[in-house]
């Protein structure tokens, strides 16, 4: 009776069922037991934009990696350009719908793979944040040193997004972040809820 209300379900042929939530005084995104966007997203994101806080990071461009309905974008001030990448459509339509995604300033969303993006654009960017998520599930792409060496090609700074709850995340956060090392001159990993924040430079 007191819990969060279902607002809209949808069907996603890449995160399956997918619940618009409303809680107490906010929204958010949930696919099975993961919130995938809205409501704790912004927890987890805000202790990396309060390390950065001493960067300028206005009028700077960002590529994000894993868009999903804008919860990461909208952290982000005053942005030259954002290119949001979000494989699943359904995400968009969300974003739109209960999120104002397309209300954020000098955001361009792009509805394809991340992978298949990050290896075609010509662009470079100040901040690549990559939050590439399945419900609890990271593409295995990610883990790639293709996918790795990309990024560092095209990112001045690289912010990337593991969840660190059980056994197994965390040795694959753990193992990730010693892999990056060799793309990196540094790794500093933030701790945040249940997710580490791997941000590279």
């Amino acid at each position: 009776m007191f819990g969060p209300k279902i607002l809209e379900e949808f069907d996603s042929p890449y995160s399956g069922k997918i619940k618009v939530m409303q809680g107490w005084g906010y929204k958010y995104v949930s696919t099975g037991y993961w919130t995938q966007s809205g409501g704790i997203i912004k927890d987890v994101w805000q202790p990396v934009f309060q390390k950065l806080k001493t960067i300028d990071l206005k009028l700077k461009s960002w590529l994000i990696l894993g868009l999903a309905t804008g919860t990461v974008a909208r952290l982000i001030p005053q942005p030259v350009k954002i290119i949001g990448v979000e494989i699943d459509p359904i995400m968009i339509a969300i974003g739109k719908k209960h999120f104002g995604l397309d209300q954020i300033p000098n955001l361009k969303f792009v509805i394809k793979d991340a992978n298949d993006y990050l290896f075609k654009t010509k662009d470079h960017f100040d901040y690549i944040l990559v939050d590439l998520y399945l419900g609890d599930q990271i593409p295995k792409f990610v883990y790639s040193n293709k996918f790795l060496g990309q990024l560092d090609q095209l990112g001045q700074l690289v912010i990337l997004n593991h969840l660190f709850h059980s056994d197994s995340q965390k040795h694959a956060a753990l193992e990730l972040a010693e892999k990056l090392k060799k793309y990196f001159t540094s790794v500093t990993p933030i701790r945040s809820l249940t997710n580490l924040l791997l941000v590279c430079q």
